[in-house]
């Protein structure tokens, strides 16, 4: 153990060490030796995003041999800082889930900088897979296709509903903060503004961090889509009514609404407020207020139409008033799947005929010989129709 100081000036007991613990092993003349050098435990190897609160770098870990993501809490000489960034550490702790990024180790450094390290996602955002998607980039769309889409947002919606069932919600779910990794796999990230629902000190904890009130400055993508601390908590481009109105009020079907205003955004490729063109109180107002415009009238040169089972389902998802929402995450998880399974819920023409067209299909995947019989005379029919057809051309010839 050594002595640091700690962001506050004060010393404390560091029961972490900063250097490697494990010897290295070298084979020389067909000998294995055991090499004991001390060594920094983490090598930074380049920066990777930097918020108001901390900072997120890559770094090597000499000790397990990978790479990590290391986040750093700013040296500050404010509280906030530090108990947002001590709740995120036991909150990702909480949740071990394959869709949730795991976090590492803890510790200070040397200069007496709290920080955690977590899985390293080598891959891309969803924010920019949309980007591309929004540009015409051939290439994505051929593999971002509304099953696949529709498959990665199943995933989010698995994460989502296992913090729920731990007593959290994510309050921050955007783009930016699910990652596509290399080999497919999905993960929500940033779990900084998290909150344990029905739980008395999680609303000390926001009020707590709510003092120091900050003004809304910088160009407008820095106010609308990026995470607030101050008078309000939240992403205001992606955050319920509930939330912006009154924070006490939040609970699992907040997480609901951003769930569905980012699949509006993910297959439409329009944000739901896409023509707001104003300050961040605007925009509050207009998600208060303001009904998205719906996923069917919108349109995309770089691909067709959303189909409309999934049109319903996001119209559902953000519905002002949270009692005409999906009530549960798992609600919205049977919707979703029953739609990918082809048993849509009838709630237009289009649904009425997908439904049935897939009911049909069964029926003939269960009764072989029928569907030899009906494949024979449906090709017989439309035989007689190519015929008819041939001779009412030559009767008006």
């Amino acid at each position: 153990m050594e002595q640091t100081k700690a962001n506050d000036g004060n010393t404390v007991v560091a029961l972490y060490n900063a250097t490697t613990q494990l010897p290295e092993v070298r084979v020389h003349d067909e000998e294995v030796q055991l090499l004991h050098e001390e060594k920094e435990r983490y090598k930074t190897v380049k920066m990777l995003g930097e918020g108001g609160a901390g900072y997120v770098d890559l770094v090597a870990d000499q000790d397990i041999q990978r790479a990590v993501a290391r986040k750093t809490a700013k040296s500050t000489t404010q509280d906030e800082n530090l108990i947002r960034f001590v709740e995120e550490v036991r909150v990702l702790g909480q949740l071990e889930h394959p869709n949730i990024v795991p976090i590492h180790d803890v510790g200070i450094s040397s200069s007496g900088e709290y920080f955690f390290t977590m899985k390293y996602v080598e891959g891309e955002s969803l924010r920019e897979i949309i980007t591309k998607l929004q540009n015409c980039d051939a290439e994505y769309h051929k593999i971002y296709t509304f099953e696949r889409r529709m498959s990665i947002f199943l995933e989010i919606l698995h994460a989502v509903h296992f913090a729920h069932d731990q007593g959290f919600i994510h309050r921050d779910i955007k783009p930016d903060n699910i990652m596509i990794g290399r080999y497919g796999e999905v993960l929500l990230m940033d779990w900084g503004i998290a909150k344990k629902i029905r739980d008395a000190r999680s609303h000390l904890l926001d009020n707590i961090l709510k003092k120091g009130a900050e003004s809304f400055t910088g160009s407008k993508e820095q106010r609308v889509f990026e995470t607030q601390h101050g008078t309000i908590i939240g992403t205001p481009a992606y955050m319920a009514p509930e939330q912006i109105l009154n924070d006490r009020d939040v609970d699992e079907r907040t997480d609901i609404y951003s769930l569905s205003i980012l699949l509006h955004e993910f297959l439409t490729l329009h944000h739901y407020l896409d023509d707001f063109d104003g300050n961040v109180s605007q925009m509050l107002l207009a998600a208060v207020h303001r009904d998205p415009v719906r996923a069917e009238d919108l349109s995309h040169p770089g691909q067709g139409a959303v189909p409309r089972e999934h049109c319903f389902l996001m119209r559902r998802g953000y519905k002002k008033d949270p009692k005409e929402r999906f009530q549960s995450v798992g609600e919205m998880i049977e919707v979703l799947r029953s739609n990918l399974q082809g048993q849509i819920k009838v709630s237009c023409p289009s649904t009425f005929l997908k439904h049935h067209t897939y009911r049909f299909g069964r029926f003939l995947d269960n009764h072989r010989k029928m569907s030899v019989v009906v494949s024979a005379v449906v090709f017989v029919l439309a035989l007689m129709g190519v015929v008819q057809g041939i001779n009412w051309i030559r009767m008006l010839l």
